[in-house]
């Protein structure tokens, strides 16, 4: 009878377990994966415990096997360190002075002239010889502004300080998606590492209690060799998973320059949920930027249109006179330069215009394209995520029974330490797969969020 029920338990948790999740977990005590059929007979009522098993008497158990909590959907200090790693970052720090560089030019839209005032000056002798005629000038010139010129620059300046803003905003998202990216891989070595202590404390307990079956000569000592084999391996996996939680959590802070808020507050962390305003993705970053980008384009364009001619100069100038000439004396006057406009000029700066215009046109479309593919493709993850959690949990409680019902088993002397470790195995394998699916439900949430464009806190 007890034959029966191993055969059926192990059946129920092979055919739900993950094929490439057994290899990953597999040690010298499991036997290679059984192969599944199809089965010809229609299924027979579930087989129950024989009424033996319940007549054990009762004794101390170990504690079951913690459940990893689920992790929380957003660390709080993800803000924190957001902002620290925006300080350390090199193209944020590049935006930054792009967007001072281009609110300088706001001392030239203030100007009352176009450009920078120039002075001058010329001196003329005579050929009969110094002191017999002579004639100076001194001028002081300005360029002036074109009809509607001052205001189409002020456009310019006006937009493109409104793009470099954005661009920053999409840079703040984009280093937000490195540190999601990066605390979730944090928080499933967190996950492994628990389910690798669980796994030894367990191996341990049963352990005692082969032991004391060799010590009372129910089963040969040979058969202690399996816990000594499960507990080293456990052992190695505690040591492996404790060097990936470190080497997670260093290069997390390799991001942050050091801040790890969100690493040392996981306890206390929010969902970030999605306002319906920005379901659609229409308030994210990158569609902004994109929207700027045009703007500055056409800015530039109405620019180019308003200065069909350089700059006109308006010059001051007085001129004396001595000697034989015609006039002797000091005079004032004025002097205007007026450029022609000319299609050698002004057709390599329309086409420049149109040019980038169209770019910025093709890449707004483009990126609205992508934030509604991700935001698709999130949304179905998500689903896809929270679904396999589901079964995964059930698959755990499944195994969960299971090796409660083969421990009880083994205390009677119904199987042996082989038989039980393989029960083990299975749950072994279960508890993984279900602290990875809880990360990747979490992980689920954080990159819709990222798709939608919100930022940690937000």
């Amino acid at each position: 009878m007890h034959r029966l029920f191993l055969a059926a338990a192990a059946a129920a948790a092979l055919l739900g377990a993950d094929l490439r999740d057994a290899r990953a977990q597999q040690t010298p005590l499991s036997r290679p994966p059984l192969p599944t059929f199809p089965d010809i007979n229609p299924p027979g009522p579930p087989v129950r415990p024989p009424p033996a098993l319940r007549r054990v008497p009762p004794r101390e158990e170990a504690p079951p096997t913690r459940p990893v909590p689920p992790p929380p959907a957003e660390s709080a200090g993800l803000a924190r360190d957001l902002e620290a790693a925006l300080e350390i970052d090199a193209l944020a720090r590049a935006i930054r002075g792009q967007r001072e560089a281009v609110l300088a030019r706001n001392a030239l839209v203030r100007s009352p002239i176009a450009g920078s005032p120039a002075i001058g000056s010329s001196f003329r002798s005579d050929t009969r010889g110094p002191r017999i005629g002579n004639e100076w000038d001194v001028e002081v010139a300005a360029p002036l502004w074109l009809p509607g010129q001052r205001g189409a620059l002020a456009g310019t300046v006006t937009t493109g300080v409104e793009e470099q803003e954005r661009r920053f905003a999409l840079r703040r998202l984009e280093l937000a998606g490195l540190l999601r990216d990066a605390w979730w891989a944090a928080n499933l070595a967190e996950s492994a590492l628990q389910v690798a202590r669980d796994r030894l404390a367990t191996a341990r307990d049963i352990g005692r209690d082969v032991q004391r079956r060799v010590e009372l000569g129910d089963i040969p000592e040979t058969e202690a060799l399996l816990t000594r084999n499960e507990e080293l391996a456990a052992v190695l996996e505690v040591s492996r998973a404790e060097a990936a939680v470190a080497a997670a959590r260093t290069a997390y802070r390799t991001l942050t320059g050091g801040s790890d808020a969100a690493l040392q507050a996981s306890g206390a962390a929010t969902l970030v949920r999605a306002q319906p305003a920005s379901l659609n993705g229409a308030m994210h970053p990158a569609i902004r930027a994109a929207e700027a980008a045009l703007a500055t384009a056409q800015a530039r364009a109405r620019l180019v249109a308003a200065t069909p001619i350089d700059n006109p100069e308006l010059g001051l100038f007085t001129r004396g006179q001595g000697g034989p000439v015609t006039e002797n004396g000091t005079s004032l006057g004025l002097r205007v330069r007026i450029p022609l406009p000319t299609e050698a000029r002004n057709a390599p700066r329309r086409a420049d215009a149109e040019a980038e215009r169209t770019r910025a046109e093709g890449e707004l479309l483009q990126t609205r394209r992508v934030v509604e593919g991700e935001i698709a493709l999130a949304q179905q993850g998500l689903a896809a995520a929270e679904q396999a959690r589901r079964l995964a949990a059930e698959r755990r409680a499944v195994a969960e029974r299971q090796i409660t019902a083969a421990r009880t088993a083994f205390r009677a002397g119904e199987i042996g330490a082989f038989d039980l470790f393989r029960v083990r195995q299975l749950q072994i394998e279960a508890a993984a797969v279900d602290a990875r699916a809880q990360v990747d439900v979490g992980r689920a949430r954080s990159r819709l969020n990222q798709a939608l464009g919100l930022l940690p806190g937000g």
